[in-house]
């Protein structure tokens, strides 16, 4: 498998200045891009970040951006994400609770209108419901159709596997940011290689930068961290993927090694409640902070001391790269595309996924190590700059966009 790697066209410029007797180049036409996703704009994950991201930063004069949220409303308020006014998209709200039901239905007959009377020329889909509508819509020349997997399939049944085999030739292409979920979907879906596409996730390295001292301190305040205190973070929604439970079942062997040692969980979801009585009976209740979903995320992360994050699946984590890019040494799991992001023993630690026991120690090792935490932090955000800049990826998918504009 050779999954093609988008990257930027490098253009020679000769001359500033056009000829005043030659007369001027018609104005680029602007490719109408459709982008479908399952949940919403608003939501606070990491694919939802990702499409914000892309929405905002791809250029204006090239491109008519129109995003379908598919969002059932499964979210709540306290998970959610406040969109800034003047977002350089057209927002279309379709409510789909079951793909098989009457909300399915319609957001498929209201897209293959859209997209017949619009004539879009890219569609783009995130997510399984919005992926099984972009292969079920009419194909018209000049439209191209692209799917966007972002994890490892783990929410994928049998059956819809043994659907996406038949339904992923509907795709032009499928690009994902990591190798890794590419060759599972080569193993399980018999993606073909000709329809690969790798681009890696970026970080917006201005907004997640390391503080200076005193904005530090002033937010360890805030978060209830003493002066002396060794904070550990995680920033993940509290789901039964992103193994908090091993989190806090480690960090209680780490706290009664190392007192100081803090835990701070960044996300909301449906375990937390399991996760608080958790902590309480492992008598480790009043060093875990958990401040919820806060809009200040790039604020938090540099007044920590070591990132986390230890999933049993992961595709490409947004979460890693803006640790990182904050200058944070990293424990993950080893898992996915994590090994891509963490470079074991140079930017941080790499664990096996459900072993508490093993990720402890990788947790004490840097808790009683602060030069190696300094070197590894100070290599993550280099990496960070230098490999996985949100500028790179944007430059990317507009790359990609526009030559299969023009074979489409």
């Amino acid at each position: 498998m050779s999954p093609l790697s988008a990257s930027p066209i490098a253009v020679e410029v000769e001359s500033a200045v056009e000829p005043a007797c030659e007369p001027q180049a018609p104005a680029p036409t602007r490719i109408r891009l459709l982008l479908l996703t399952d949940t919403s704009l608003a939501f606070a994950g990491g694919s939802e970040r990702f499409l914000r991201n892309l929405v905002t930063l791809l250029p204006r004069d090239r491109y008519d951006i129109t995003v379908v949220q598919l969002d059932g409303g499964r979210f709540p308020e306290s998970e959610r994400h406040h969109l800034a006014d003047g977002d350089p998209a057209r927002i279309v709200h379709l409510p789909v609770e079951a793909i098989y039901g009457r909300g399915g239905l319609r957001a498929l007959r209201t897209l293959r209108s859209m997209v017949e009377d619009d004539r879009f020329d890219i569609v783009q889909s995130h997510h399984e419901k919005s992926d099984l509508i972009n292969a079920l819509l009419p194909r018209r020349p000049g439209c191209v159709h692209i799917s966007n997997r972002r994890d490892m399939g783990y929410k994928k049944s049998a059956k819809l596997k043994w659907l996406f085999r038949h339904l992923n030739r509907r795709f032009h292409c499928v690009v994902a940011p990591s190798q890794p979920i590419l060759g599972e979907l080569a193993r399980s879906e018999a993606l073909e290689p000709r329809r690969m596409l790798w681009i890696p996730n970026g970080v917006d390295t201005q907004r997640f930068h390391p503080r200076p001292p005193a904005a530090r301190a002033a937010m360890r305040q805030v978060l209830g961290l003493d002066t002396d205190a060794l904070a550990f973070g995680c920033v993940a929604r509290m789901t039964p993927e992103k193994r908090h439970v091993d989190l806090v079942d480690a960090f209680a062997r780490v706290h009664a090694a190392c007192p100081r040692a803090r835990l701070v969980l960044l996300g909301d979801g449906p375990l937390r409640g399991e996760l608080e009585a958790r902590a309480t009976g492992l008598g480790v209740a009043g060093a875990v902070r958990m401040p919820g979903m806060r809009p200040d995320v790039e604020a938090i992360l540099p007044a920590l001391d070591v990132g986390m994050l230890v999933s049993s699946t992961e595709g490409m984590s947004n979460a890693i790269l803006e640790m990182m890019a904050c200058g944070l040494p990293m424990i993950a799991t080893d898992v996915g595309g994590n090994p891509s992001l963490v470079q074991a023993g140079t930017t941080g630690l790499l664990v096996p996924a459900r072993l508490p026991g093993q990720l402890a120690d990788a947790m004490l090792a840097l808790a009683t190590d602060p030069s190696l935490r300094h070197r590894m932090g100070e290599a993550a955000r280099a990496r960070v700059e230098r490999e996985f800049s949100l500028a790179a990826m944007v430059r990317a998918f507009d790359h990609a966009y526009q030559r299969l504009a023009e074979v489409a």
